[in-house]
């Protein structure tokens, strides 16, 4: 069934009668946390509950729940009603800014209690905005008459909301509509006069420049008549060179194949030909044999003289400021090098700006890398590209969903990205991103050049020209999935790498960025797919040995070093998950299970838990069924990260299933029983099955004290003490919490500080130690922030609200607590200790009471542009 609320509320197909659809438009606009009977009767009846509200809500939970069957559930004290992101276009919107979601004003045919109104306010908000995004999408892309017709009924609508004016009337003016701009300019002043106000400078601004056709805002258009398309972005590029060749007589343009390296030249061309007396273009691609000269004499229209040099006629006619573009040099650099050093020697007015996947190595060569289009410029280009393929038909509005994705995968290489514009005929933009699995065949076209034809035509181009030793190590480094450093480079070489890996980078096949190497996407595929069975083999068990020997040591526990082991998984996950792939499905599957099983802690900490959860079990499914410590220690993983997502269900199971693989093996298992139960004991507690927990609290602390583990004896004490808290022995609980405190802070464990600070502190605030409370939650904030443990962040967040909401500031409390659920269903980790997320309820409950309904509109909206950074600073006084 599918809930909507961004119009008239809906549930399905169901009709509803007025109060049955209030009472669902509250359980949406809680998205679906439980609500109490007390707070329902408040949201129904605003202006006061009448004598018979309570048997009356009866009747109507009753009429609902024929609607929405079991998906409405009775919690203690109230109601829930159970929803998923995908059921709700509400939380559509939010994820995907889609407005033709849209219906009308939110909830509007519901009376705006508390909660509808504070949604709704908050919908608002969202919808203006993603309205501001798309139009300016729409003019970047040139599509005015579209934005025309979409910001006409807007800002009718909402006539003082000048953002959406002024892109309005700018639409209107490229559109070649001045007149009409004026007019949407003085509607806007009219309805800003009416609440005595008026506009903006800089709509006053933008008015005045349309009155006096300022051409500052004239559209872009296509430069010079040779173009075979628009030239979209590049313009820093542009500049850049313009500047480089300012200072300089030759500029070489290096970069890989697809770059963009001949149109940049051209525009670069076009954009100096005003300040020489002649450009030339020589085209060297197509040139197998016989001197260059005879190639530049014909390209440049000079003629052979009797008895004068051919060398000495052209330089005559290079005579003057001159700029001459030698494109397409890497597979004749030499003579290339020889020729522009003879032409610059000859010709002092000349400049050379020379397009070569490496440089000439020539003395005062400037070498300027062209690297793929960045994320705005490369959506710009395949829109525009798509729009041509397709007959004027742009991308649509879910396509531009995933065009940032697709050029992004793409590298930004304006090649790649108009081959698969040209699909766009035939394919859908989902079905290519479908089959980027094999890009090479993807990425084909008509073009007249040949090694423009395919990708794989313009990686061959540059392959050819590398001797063996380069073009073996470029087919071994095919298998990182990201960058990669020269040690990683030499153990899947399995020998030094450093000459021919140099060389690979002179001559642009793969990039040396921030003291790492990397392989483009296109490049990578096509080195891939260059390897023979053996080499393959061999390369990627290499890959997985570094990658298992590189995860054998678990994360270190204190902060800077913790960042940085973060730091660097993040930035090889691609590539330890290339060795998993590769493990599970033609190698060792045993390593498979005990690499992705060390990944587990990173997949928590970066908050994707979903995915640890499907190479985990994918892992598991494949790797060696009998029990083994690495089992045990993956299936404890898997159970850590499902409970994390919030999937109970599972984490009780995959956690009952680690302890019977460790209790089979006996000795051998001993020593992993304390995680196991520690693990058991949080998922009982989530659970709320109190007496289980306990026992394997108990047991855990038993065992961990036998074995001298110190570091167990401190994390059940933390854990088994929260399921005491949630009992309400908060004498046993600060005991334990206490003794884990001291545990931790022995063994410099930060993370484990930090959560027992903040156990420590929600037990001082239940006792009613305000200040207490306050200083352990900012202090496990601080280690939180430094560690990079976003999830810890938000329960100190959380904790630190309800102090705000008890110490008398409503509004700076709701409003973190808004923050934290926002970053939580982004994240992905929703809270699974009852007795916070009761504390939560509660504090946000109380906290609507004393703000009022306006109140609580505005806090929300003041939430939505505070990012978590920004909330993070301001409690820690950055």
């Amino acid at each position: 069934m599918r809930f909507q609320v961004l119009g008239p509320v809906r549930a399905g197909d169901a009709v509803l009668a007025p109060k049955p659809r209030a009472l669902l438009a509250v359980l949406l606009a809680v998205r679906g946390r439980p609500v109490t009977v007390d707070r329902l009767l408040a949201e129904l009846w605003p202006d006061g509950t009448p004598p018979t509200a309570t048997a009356t809500l009866q009747m109507h939970v009753s009429a609902l729940r024929k609607a929405v069957g079991d998906r409405l559930r009775t919690v203690p004290a109230g109601y829930r009603l159970d929803l998923t992101a995908d059921v709700l276009d509400a939380a559509e919107f939010e994820r995907t800014g889609a407005l033709d979601l849209w219906r009308g004003d939110a909830y509007d045919d519901v009376p705006a209690g508390p909660a509808v109104a504070a949604d709704a306010a908050r919908l608002a908000e969202l919808r203006l905005d993603a309205r501001r995004r798309w139009a300016e999408a729409a003019l970047a892309d040139g599509r005015h008459a579209e934005a025309v017709t979409e910001l006409t009924g807007w800002a009718a609508a909402e006539p003082t909301t000048e953002p959406l004016v002024r892109q309005l009337m700018l639409a209107l003016y490229r559109c070649g509509r001045a007149g009409d701009a004026l007019i949407a300019y003085q509607r806007t002043v009219a309805a800003l006069a009416e609440l005595e106000t008026v506009p903006s400078p800089a709509l006053d601004a933008l008015a005045e420049a349309v009155r006096r056709q300022d051409p500052t805002l004239d559209a872009p258009v296509p430069g010079v008549p040779a173009r075979p398309n628009r030239f979209i972005g590049r313009r820093a590029e542009l500049d850049r060179a313009a500047g480089l060749l300012g200072t300089a007589r030759l500029l070489t343009v290096a970069g890989p194949g697809g770059a963009g390296k001949t149109r940049l030249s051209l525009e670069l061309a076009r954009a100096l030909a005003d300040g020489h007396d002649a450009v030339h273009v020589v085209e060297l691609a197509e040139h197998r044999d016989g001197p260059l000269d005879t190639r530049l004499a014909a390209a440049i229209g000079a003629r052979e003289e009797p008895g004068t040099p051919l060398l000495a006629t052209i330089t005559r006619r290079l005579d003057g400021r001159t700029l001459l573009i030698l494109d397409n040099c890497e597979h004749v650099r030499a003579e290339s090098a020889a020729l522009a050093g003879t032409l610059l020697a000859a010709a002092p007015g000349l400049r050379i700006v020379a397009t070569s996947r490496e440089r000439l190595g020539l003395d005062g060569e400037v070498v300027f890398t062209l690297d793929g289009l960045a994320a705005p410029d490369a959506v710009r280009l395949l829109a525009d590209r798509v729009a041509a393929v397709r007959g004027g038909a742009a991308l649509t509005a879910a396509e531009h969903a995933v065009a940032d994705e697709l050029c992004r995968r793409l590298d930004g290489l304006p090649l790649a990205i108009e081959l698969a514009a040209a699909r766009l005929r035939a394919l859908p933009l989902s079905e290519i991103m479908s089959r980027l699995d094999r890009r090479l065949d993807l990425l084909t076209g008509t073009a007249p050049v040949a090694r423009h034809q395919t990708m794989r035509a313009a990686i061959d181009w540059g392959y050819d020209l590398l001797d063996l030793p380069q073009q073996e190590l470029l087919r071994r480094l095919g298998v990182f999935g990201g960058g990669f450093d020269l040690a990683a480079a030499g153990e899947v070489a399995g020998t030094d790498p450093l000459d021919p890996l140099t060389q690979l980078v002179d001559r642009s096949m793969i990039e040396w960025r921030d003291g790492r190497y990397r392989l483009i996407e296109t490049i990578r595929e096509y080195a891939r797919d260059r390897l023979g069975p053996a080499e393959r083999a061999d390369a990627y068990t290499r890959l997985a040995r570094l990658c298992e020997n590189r995860l054998a040591t678990p994360p270190p526990v204190d902060g800077p070093a913790h960042t940085a082991w973060l730091a660097g998984i993040s930035a090889d996950h691609d590539t330890i998950t290339a060795a998993i792939d590769w493990a599970l499905r033609d190698g060792d599957a045993a390593q498979g299970l005990r690499i992705a099983a060390a990944m587990w802690w990173y997949w928590w900490v970066a908050g994707r838990m979903a995915e640890g959860r499907a190479w985990l079990g994918r892992a598991l499914g494949a790797g060696p069924p009998e029990a083994s410590a690495s089992r045990a220690a993956a299936l404890r993983a898997a159970a850590s990260l499902a409970r994390n997502s919030g999937d109970l269900t599972a984490a009780r199971r995959l956690g009952e299933e680690c302890l019977s693989v460790l209790r089979s093996l006996d000795g051998a298992g001993r020593r992993g029983l304390p995680a196991a139960l520690n693990n058991l004991l949080i998922t009982a507690q989530a659970q709320e099955d109190y007496p289980a927990s306990l026992e394997f609290g108990y047991e855990a602390l038993r065992i961990a004290e036998e074995l001298s583990d110190a570091r167990m004896i401190a994390a059940a004490s933390n854990n088994t003490a929260g399921t005491l808290r949630c009992l309400g022995r908060l004498d046993e609980a600060e005991e334990l919490f206490t003794r884990a405190l001291a545990g931790f802070r022995a063994l410099h464990d930060r993370r484990g500080e930090a959560a027992a600070l903040s156990n420590l502190s929600t037990a001082a605030r239940r006792r009613g130690r305000y200040p207490d409370a306050r200083t352990a939650m900012r202090e496990a904030l601080a280690v939180y922030t430094e560690l990079g443990i976003v999830e810890g962040q938000l329960d100190a967040i959380e904790g630190l609200a309800q102090l705000d909401v008890l110490d008398g500031d409503p509004a700076a409390g709701l409003r973190l607590l808004a923050v934290a659920e926002r970053e939580r269903s982004a994240l992905g980790a929703p809270s699974f200790t009852p007795d916070e997320i009761a504390d939560r309820a509660r504090a946000e409950e109380l906290a609507r009471a004393r703000l009022g309904a306006a109140a609580v509109g505005r806090v929300y909206r003041e939430a939505t542009g505070t990012t978590l950074e920004a909330a993070v600073a301001g409690l820690l006084g950055g």
